[in-house]
């Protein structure tokens, strides 16, 4: 069963999202003098909920589009993290800020710039990717 992950991109995706999380713990909790310092376990626990919540929304969403259109297109897999982006700035974000960081309220901007930047670098880098390991390139195996 593990190896059948590794033939997935997306697997890659969230392995890399895992890394820069725990990455992106320990340089918030290394700050001194700082809140994030002094409640290192609630931080944990944010970020665990974030990262579950991409895993989640992104894995139900592709799954559920698929299943409808009957298609596996990368197009389908950039919608699912769109719409997970866009839920996690206007709901999941402040939703956990509230459950597990209750020392400060964290800031969550909606832009559409910045937004459809991530989008489309994940799309072209997803295309380079299907290309490289010769997969079709506009579909999502």
């Amino acid at each position: 069963m593990i190896k059948k992950l590794f033939k997935y991109p997306m697997t890659y995706i969230i392995a890399l999202l895992i890394m820069y999380s725990v990455y992106d713990y320990f340089e918030h909790i290394g700050r001194s003098s700082s809140t994030f310092q002094e409640h290192p376990i609630c931080w944990l626990w944010f970020s665990f909920a974030a990262v579950l919540s991409f895993i989640l929304v992104v894995m139900l969403v592709k799954k559920g589009v698929e299943k409808v259109t009957i298609q596996k297109l990368l197009v389908i897999e950039v919608f699912s993290i769109g719409i997970w982006l866009a839920l996690y700035i206007k709901l999941i974000g402040p939703l956990i800020n509230k459950l597990f960081w209750p020392f400060d309220d964290l800031y969550f901007s909606f832009r559409f710039g910045p937004f459809f930047i991530i989008l489309t670098a994940y799309f072209v880098i997803r295309m380079v990717v299907n290309l490289v390991t010769g997969k079709q390139v506009l579909y999502s195996n």
